[in-house]
């Protein structure tokens, strides 16, 4: 784990820990019929977009650069 890691960030490795409850619910919904309730479907949509958000932030933070009105993002 710790090289894992090393490669990649801690935060990274607590999304992707985040996205395995995700999978684990989903899994166990068509696998076995477990009820889902609406507040687990909720969690469910927050996760993947925060997931979403966290590795497309350069897109969403161009996205809103330019809808303010500010023009294109110069790159690094």
């Amino acid at each position: 784990i710790f090289y894992v890691i090393s490669l990649t960030s801690a935060l990274t490795i607590h999304v992707l820990g985040n996205f395995n409850v995700v999978g684990n619910l989903v899994l166990s919904w068509l696998l076995f019929g477990s009820h889902l309730s609406g507040l687990s479907y909720i969690g469910i949509g927050l996760t993947l977009v925060g997931m979403f958000m966290y590795h497309n932030c350069d897109l969403i933070a161009g996205y809103w650069h330019t809808r303010l009105g500010k023009g294109q993002m110069k790159p690094d």
